[in-house]
């Protein structure tokens, strides 16, 4: 059935059909909870409301974290489909769709369909992919951009199609206005290693590209965004964003997200589950097979990527993400050589089987351990259906069905993500302190002192004022009613104006504050 479809000129078209709707699953039923999706959210509804287009702000001061274009797609998704939890995640899954396509489409060109077919499982049935391509965060957008770069770019040195050079060009400019200079430097430096790799370094092969064209419409479409930022901005932002939030983050340790350079491997080991388990046998596949130009350059990109990542002082597992799809074709070109002559594949199967069983287990526990979480843990018997699943995988690989126990274990790791999203994911959800403490607030006048959790904002669409401590008493008095937002470990640092008590304590979910609402005492019940 799918040798058949793979062949129509229409399933790219049915692909991305899919994995929008994969990628979509519960995504409008579960809180603009997490630091960077609540600010994201907020400060593209901020523009909206503002007409700022050069001026990003969360809680109406200037926000130096990112570039644009998120913003833009997430102002025309809420002027389009209004301002919820659905339209600030819609162009985010549209563009992990569309990932997915462009990995199919040129893998397909430069290798074959069905290696093709089997790089879109590998992403699909990652769960980390999966999550982000489900989030109000940049990192969707700078995925697609970049690896659409990158693929053009090799189609481009390959055919010399002047379509594809200009195509090029214009998708790495996008990728700048989605995350920054990385967006330059990264392809740059994957262009000089493969051009090096592959013995084609030279004028001629640099000159065929059209580097000085390049660079004019790369300038052409990001600068005027910049300059006029940076003028209105007084240059405050551009400061910030390419000092702090690229240099800074680069070279210095972050906000606590820091390690050594092995925890950027294993963020991709463990993010492209469950075909990452190939990875030690494909890598010497590989190897012997690197004269293929399209696995010498997929290799270069995908390990280009993680090891620039391995070098940055901050890590972060969503910051490799941008290599899965290389990751993805690399694995799939692996699997395709080894289905057709019957391997044996169980050492991987058994390590896939533990996995299997280790995420019901496993997840039980670290989730009841935390009180803030421990309403997860009461679904996880859900994930039992995942080892179940695995059994039919084994049976066909005791048959020698190699392709048919892969697509087994697809399907498994796909209804992990499935179950994450309308079981686990949701239950958790309940204990956010923001929904929790929602009723309390609205139609109130409220402040925060210090520190506040970012989902306010989203959900109350409003300037929330921060206070210092000598405001404190004053807020109350003339705000009777009032509502001070903080966090327990800075009120506990203070003492309270008279008659005003805790009236909520909620511990916010994977982080270590805990949400605190204050209010004068006749007004706690």
């Amino acid at each position: 059935m799918f040798d058949i479809l793979i062949q129509k000129r229409f399933f790219p078209v049915l692909l991305f059909c899919f994995a929008y709707g994969f990628f979509s699953v519960n995504s409008g039923h579960i809180s603009i909870y997490m630091l960077d999706e609540a600010k994201n959210s907020e400060c593209a509804r901020e523009m909206l409301e503002q007409k700022h287009l050069f001026e990003p702000t969360f809680n109406y001061n200037l926000r130096d974290d990112k570039p644009p274009l998120h913003y833009y797609f997430m102002m025309l998704s809420y002027a389009v489909f209004g301002i919820n939890e659905w339209s600030a995640r819609f162009f985010s899954t549209i563009f992990g769709a569309m990932t997915v396509v462009i990995t199919f489409i040129f893998t397909a060109r430069f290798l074959n369909k069905k290696t093709a077919l089997l790089a879109s499982l590998v992403l699909l049935a990652s769960p980390h992919f999966n999550i982000q391509s489900h989030l109000a965060v940049p990192d969707p957008y700078l995925i697609f951009f970049s690896c659409w770069s990158l693929l053009l770019f090799y189609s481009a040195s390959t055919t010399n199609r002047p379509s594809h050079k200009i195509l090029m060009y214009v998708a790495i400019a996008l990728a700048v206005l989605s995350k920054g200079p990385v967006a330059i430097v990264l392809p740059g430096l994957i262009f000089l290693l493969y051009f090096l790799f592959s013995g084609q370094l030279n004028r001629k092969t640099v000159r065929q590209l059209w580097p000085f064209t390049g660079i004019a419409i790369v300038l052409a479409i990001t600068l005027p965004w910049f300059i006029i930022n940076g003028i209105k901005t007084d240059w405050t932002w551009t400061t910030d964003f390419f000092l702090k939030h690229n240099l800074h983050r680069f070279g210095s340790e972050m906000q606590g997200h820091g390690g050594i350079f092995l925890l950027t491997f294993a963020y991709v080991l463990i993010g492209l589950l469950p075909f990452s388990v190939f990875f030690i046998r494909a890598s010497r596949h590989i190897w012997h097979d690197k004269k293929n130009r399209f696995i010498l350059f997929t290799a270069t990109a995908a390990l280009t990527i993680t090891i620039f990542f391995s070098i940055s002082q901050t890590k972060l597992p969503n910051y490799t993400v941008p290599a899965y799809p290389f990751f993805a074709v690399l694995t799939a070109y692996f699997l395709d050589k080894i289905i057709s002559v019957k391997t044996n594949l169980k050492p991987e199967f058994l390590t896939l089987l533990l996995v299997a069983i280790a995420i019901p287990v496993g997840g039980y526990f670290i989730l009841h351990s935390d009180k803030a979480l421990a309403s997860g843990a009461g679904v996880m018997w859900w994930m039992t259906i995942i080892p179940a699943v695995m059994v039919p995988a084994f049976y066909f690989l005791h048959r020698k069905k190699n392709e048919k126990s892969l697509i087994t274990v697809g399907i498994a790791f796909m209804l992990l993500s499935v179950l994450l999203f309308i079981k686990v994911f949701p239950a958790i959800d309940k204990n956010n302190p923001v929904v929790e403490s929602l009723p309390l607030i609205k139609g109130k006048k409220v402040a925060y002192y210090k520190k506040f959790n970012a989902s306010y904002s989203f959900y109350l669409k409003k300037k929330i004022p921060g206070l210092e401590e000598n405001q404190l008493a004053a807020f109350f008095r003339d705000n009777p009613e009032g509502i001070l937002i903080s966090i327990k470990s800075e009120i506990g640092k203070i003492k309270l104006p008279e008659n005003c008590k805790i009236i909520f304590s909620g511990k916010d979910l994977f982080e270590l504050p805990t949400t605190v609402l204050i209010s004068k005492e006749e007004n706690s019940n």
